[in-house]
Formats: structure tokens, C-alpha cells, sequence
């Protein structure tokens, strides 16, 4: 138990609604200075924003963080891929760079600031 930021004995059986539940999509095994460790990425039980409720995408941050040892480094591209001639293609980072200066400086252009969405 003093081994977890819960500071419970995560290897018995947890209560229902306990804060020191989480899915499995919010834990991975990621390395920090050089060693494995385990992580957990959950919501706040405490924030008042959400009640403590977490989004689709901010629950899954821990599983989707890179890690050799569950393999998901494998799910991520490691060149960019332009859409070019009806199909995705692997380009330089520095052509995938000047391709997205050059969209975000005609969208600011032709539709002002206001026009320019991330997401």
C-alpha cells in the first residue's frame, strides 16, 4: 500500500465505488530514467468540472503512451503521411511542416483567424 499513490493494497479486491478504481485503458508500463514503471492516468474525483468523470480520450491517455512492453509503440506512425494523389503517402517531417505552414497561412489569409481550427 505504500508502494502507490492510492496507499491501498491494490493486489485485493477494491470496493465498487472506490476512487481507487480504474479500467485497464488508463494503466501502461512506460519508461521513466531508464526502468519500467506503472502508470495510471485517471480522471479527478474531486474536479469539479466533470464530477470526476472522465472523457473517451483522456481515459485512454495511459494506454495510448508509448511503451515497449505492452507494444504500443507499434501503433505509432514514425514518418507523416500526406494526403497527396488520392491516398496517404510517407513524407519528411520537413515537407509535412511546410505543407501545414503553408494551409495555416492561406486559411488565416482568406478567412481570418476566427477560420483556423485545431482540434
Amino acid at each position: 500500500a505504500d508502494q502507490n499513490a492510492f496507499g491501498v493494497d491494490l493486489s485485493k479486491q477494491q470496493a465498487a465505488e472506490t476512487v481507487n478504481w480504474f479500467a485497464p485503458a488508463m494503466h501502461n508500463i512506460v519508461k521513466q530514467n531508464g526502468r519500467d514503471v506503472h502508470i495510471v492516468i485517471k480522471p479527478d474525483h474531486d474536479c469539479v468540472v466533470n464530477s470526476g468523470l472522465g472523457s473517451v480520450r483522456g481515459a485512454r491517455m495511459a494506454e495510448e503512451s508509448f511503451s515497449e512492453v505492452t507494444g504500443t509503440q507499434a501503433q505509432r506512425l514514425t514518418d507523416p503521411l500526406v494526403w497527396r494523389y488520392g491516398g496517404l503517402y510517407p513524407t519528411s517531417w520537413q515537407d509535412a511542416l511546410d505543407l501545414v505552414a503553408a494551409v495555416t497561412q492561406r486559411v488565416v489569409a482568406e478567412q481570418g483567424e476566427d477560420g483556423l481550427i485545431v482540434s
